[in-house]
């Protein structure tokens, strides 16, 4: 079976095995590795103390082992197919409204990221379950909420959310085509020089002057990223609501300016969300 080729970067040799065996209906991870360990840093930060701990317990270490589960859903994703869809939810142009009876199927691959974020937000409210048995959905969730809130992992115009969008390569001749996805997930947080750490640090210095909402409402959540994704992400010419042109697009830069404040925006968001998440479910 012949597939698209893309470019693979974030989770490197782990995203690379997973384009090899997927199906072409399939997604790939948000973020990279970079975008989902600056949600977690984010989170980290604004986390109760109580929940530090508690969460410390249950991954068995602090700060550099909950922003190393970050990526942990991506890893194991080539053998827990199952998982697969749980990563986004397929909300079409056009419908700003989550209907869970048309976009989160049951399926071989999973339903879709809001029935299984509520699924692992039980799991880990169960007073009967241990710290072992509470690990895997900490770690399903840390990275989860941070994949809801890209927002091309909240819509899909026939295109798999972006990754049959064809886009000329982000460095001119020094770089490679790309598709819209790939550039939301790392292509255009690689652009910068800011380190991780950095850039979780300003993202920090940002919500203290400009709070987020941290109401936790999923649902709200995903048609918040989808309504993005629609304003931002497929604001690209060409763009038709019947699907993704044929030739390649090139994302100018007023297209780059929009994508990187909104790309911040939404690392803010996730952070202080699933530290909202984690800080009410972990006393």
């Amino acid at each position: 079976m012949t597939r698209r080729a893309r470019v693979v970067t974030g989770v490197g040799v782990v995203a690379f095995a997973v384009a090899c065996w997927l199906p072409s209906s399939a997604r790939l991870s948000a973020w990279g590795a970079q975008g989902h360990h600056i949600v977690a840093r984010i989170a980290w930060a604004e986390m109760t103390p109580a929940a530090r701990d508690r969460a410390a317990a249950i991954l068995g270490g602090g700060q550099d082992v909950f922003v190393g589960a970050a990526t942990w859903a991506d890893e194991v994703r080539p053998t827990r197919p199952e998982t697969s869809n749980w990563h986004f939810v397929d909300i079409p142009v056009g419908q700003p409204r989550y209907d869970a009876a048309r976009d989160c199927k049951p399926a071989a691959q999973g339903d879709c990221i809001i029935a299984e974020i509520d699924r692992l937000r039980a799991a880990l409210a169960d007073a009967k379950r241990t710290d072992e048995e509470k690990a895997e959905p900490l770690k399903f969730l840390i990275h989860f909420v941070g994949d809801l809130h890209q927002p091309l992992h909240d819509i899909d115009d026939h295109d798999r959310g972006g990754n049959d969008v064809h886009v000329e390569a982000l460095r001119g001749a020094e770089g490679r085509a790309t598709n819209l996805h790939a550039a939301w997930d790392t292509g255009l947080i690689n652009l910068s020089t800011e380190t991780e750490a950095a850039r979780a640090g300003r993202l920090i210095d940002d919500l203290n002057t400009h709070p987020a909402d941290t109401t936790i409402d999923v649902v709200k959540w995903s048609e918040e990223s989808h309504a993005l994704a629609e304003r931002v992400a497929y604001h690209y010419a060409g763009f038709s609501p019947a699907g993704p042109p044929r030739e390649a697009v090139a994302l100018d830069a007023a297209y780059r300016d929009a994508a990187l404040a909104t790309i911040d925006q939404q690392l803010e968001r996730g952070g202080a969300r699933l530290a909202a998440l984690l800080n009410a479910l972990l006393r």
